[in-house]
């Protein structure tokens, strides 16, 4: 069996990626379905099952969690050296950089031990003002399934970032497939035979850990690829790997100081059904940024080797064909998530929990939070050749420094806003630092990438948004005056007026001629309709 790391051919790499994209964005797609199943049907079941205010324990302990158990940057520095050293053709390299990666790992796992114990033993001081004794148990159960958990698969983050360099994003997805669809069998076995959250947390783990052991089989005798711990790298690499994850450590504590941190703050200023509220809307935030952003992750290893030959001037003009291209693809997907929602995402919020929202009144405030946290997506998403291209260059530190900005006015707002408005007020932190973000990271690419972003956003925004504004108009038109007074009705009509206009517009006016027949090609082929093209036809 040929091994993926004895491939060299850069033609024959660049077809292979083509088709393993085609099967990753199948299988990832199947695979958000099934969490949309999950988020819209069975969390209604499970806050029906054990409670608002327990389900809000579950989104406390698990961002204190994630909070802590940073990776020091390093799925960023895995997947992006990988990448790099993969469009280089040096085996030796990859072999050496994945020893030196998983030592470091294994090193940091230690550490965390003493911090999630800390937080394990320190949670009924921390939380003695907000919750009972009994509750504050009840928490550290959770910490601890949760914790151990995270200690023992914590050194296995490397195995998706490898699969991912090797572009093997079909099994990667399939993976994920495989683990959300037993998380949803399992969840509505222990709903029903009232395992309560303690059970549907430990169902969750015992999922995450089936798709560990699936990807360290693939990773060993498939891929080939032995972590053999006795190999190093050379100092003056390794110092690169070390300051290359301490920008990326900023960046992923950057990120985690946005959504992770906002349950812990609404613990803290306000109540466990703000916390409830803000992990709904988290919910369809995480959903929101899978679907825009699924081709977006698969692009790591295409724009290490568009970066890999040629001149400054030829690099450049292939980095800004591959971000118009995928740009406007991607915005084509997240624009129809954001919009679709915005045209039928009041009726939505009454269908979907209906039962909170008589109760808790103000969760109908659901609608306009992702709206405004969302509209940062419109330009993140189609910018993600871009923020991979900044990190194949070696350009983190920018990056970085963003990431810190928008973290460092996410937690200042959320203190303040969340005390006053909760999940709300939370939401408007977010809002407002994404805003922040999105300007700084814009200078940054035209100064180290030296692309037009003129052209770029005009390329995709001119026709996007006339496609937009018309498909949500006559959504709108729908919403206000259609003389149905039945909410499922109304909202399958709204839905499909939506649907149906924007996808006509999206391909006559979004996408030129030549792009719907190169799209209809790849969609013939991946059916095996049309023959293939050659690789040497395909262009970046």
């Amino acid at each position: 069996m040929t091994k993926i790391s004895d491939e060299t051919n850069i033609e024959r790499i660049e077809h292979k990626s083509k088709k393993n994209m085609a099967l990753g964005t199948i299988f990832g797609y199947l695979s958000i379905l099934v969490s949309v199943v999950h988020g819209f049907i069975l969390t209604p079941m499970i806050m029906d099952s054990v409670g608002v205010e327990e389900y809000g324990f579950f989104g406390i302990a698990t961002s204190i969690i994630t909070l802590f158990l940073l990776d020091f940057g390093l799925n960023t520095t895995t997947e992006t050296y990988l990448a790099k050293l993969r469009a280089k053709g040096d085996k030796d390299g990859v072999q050496k950089f994945l020893a030196s990666i998983f030592k470091i790992y294994l090193a940091l796992d230690i550490i965390f031990i003493v911090v999630i114990g800390s937080i394990y033993f320190l949670s009924p001081i921390i939380y003695r003002s907000s919750y009972t004794p009994e509750q504050i148990q009840k928490l550290q159960y959770l910490l601890l399934i949760i914790g151990g958990y995270t200690l023992v698969s914590f050194p296995t983050n490397t195995f998706s970032g490898m699969i991912q360099a090797y572009e093997k994003f079909g099994f990667n997805k399939f993976t994920d497939l495989i683990q959300k669809s037993l998380y949803l069998v399992f969840t509505i076995v222990a709903i029903k035979l009232n395992w309560g959250i303690v059970g549907i947390t430990v169902v969750n783990v015992v999922s995450f850990t089936v798709a560990i052991i699936m990807r360290f089989f693939y990773m060993r005798f498939y891929l080939g690829i032995k972590l053999d711990l006795r190999l190093k790298i050379e100092r003056s690499e390794l110092k690169s790997v070390i300051a290359f994850s301490a920008w990326g450590l900023i960046i992923a504590i950057g990120n985690r100081l946005v959504f992770n941190i906002t349950p812990s703050i609404l613990g803290i200023v306000s109540s466990s059904d703000q916390v409830s509220m803000f992990m709904l809307i988290n919910t369809i935030e995480g959903y929101v940024y899978l679907f825009g952003a699924m081709t977006g992750t698969f692009l790591m290893a295409k724009v290490a080797r568009v970066e890999s030959t040629g001149s400054p001037e030829e690099k450049r003009a292939r980095l800004q064909a591959l971000a118009n291209k995928v740009g406007k693809l991607q915005f084509f997907v997240i624009a129809f998530i954001i919009f679709g929602f915005a045209s039928v995402g009041l009726d939505f919020i009454h269908i979907w929990i209906p039962a909170q929202v008589a109760e808790h009144p103000d969760f109908v405030n659901i609608y306009w939070c992702i709206l405004a946290i969302c509209a940062y997506e419109l330009v993140h998403i189609p910018e993600l050749p871009l923020y991979n291209a900044m990190l194949t260059g070696g350009h983190i530190r920018p990056l970085a420094i963003s990431t810190i900005i928008k973290a460092v006015v996410n937690v200042g707002l959320s203190f303040t806003l969340s005390s006053f408005y909760g999940a709300v007020g939370a939401c408007v932190a977010i809002a407002v630092a994404r805003v922040i973000d999105c300007t700084i990271t814009n200078f940054t690419y035209k100064k180290y990438l030296g692309i037009s972003l003129l052209n770029f956003f005009g390329f995709i925004y001119i026709r996007g948004f006339i496609t937009v504004a018309i498909s949500f108009g006559l959504a709108l038109l729908c919403y206000f005056f259609l003389p149905v007074k039945n909410l499922y009705l109304k909202f399958f009509i709204e839905g499909i007026v939506f649907v149906v206009s924007y996808i006509v517009l999206a391909f006559t006016v979004l996408f030129t001629k030549n792009e719907r027949r190169y799209y209809l090609d790849v969609f013939f082929e991946i059916l095996h309709i049309k023959k293939k093209a050659k690789p040497q036809n395909e262009k970046a």
